[in-house]
């Protein structure tokens, strides 16, 4: 039997729950904790699935007898994100505090762009959200 290891690149701050699959078999919900899995060597498709069923990424990774393979996820939007909170608090203290015109419409019009945009990319990457990158400690 041979050993597979899946385990989250960067601690977050919050840690959202994945779906964990091999070959398309859902094996369960992680929340940004290492897995270990005993596998007979084979060649296996590795996807971490977003609870937003669409965004997802996959590998396939090969893992020899007795071996030892670690996979690291990590997601290709940090700053996107950022971005987007940054945004978004900007958005609720929009809501309390009033800025005036012009720069009221101007922050709607730069907002609202930003979101359209955000919301085109992450469909568009959506099949390849999370990197799944392999790693041999031999």
């Amino acid at each position: 039997m041979s050993d597979l290891y899946i385990k989250p690149r960067k601690k977050q701050l919050i840690n959202l729950p994945h779906y964990l699959l091999i070959n398309d078999q859902l094996l369960g919900i992680v929340k940004g904790q290492t897995v270990h899995i005993h596998l007979p060597a084979g060649s296996y498709k590795v996807t971490v699935r977003s609870t937003y069923k669409f965004i997802e990424g996959s590998a396939t990774v090969a893992i020899g007898e007795d071996q030892a393979l670690t996979c690291l996820v990590s997601d290709h939007e940090r700053w996107w994100n950022i971005l987007f909170n940054v945004d978004l608090i900007l958005w609720a203290a929009k809501r309390v505090i009033h800025i005036g015109e012009p720069w009221d419409t101007i922050y709607e019009v730069v907002s609202n762009g930003f979101f359209v945009v955000w919301l085109l990319r992450i469909w568009l990457i959506r099949k390849r959200y999370f990197k799944i990158e392999e790693i041999n400690p031999n």
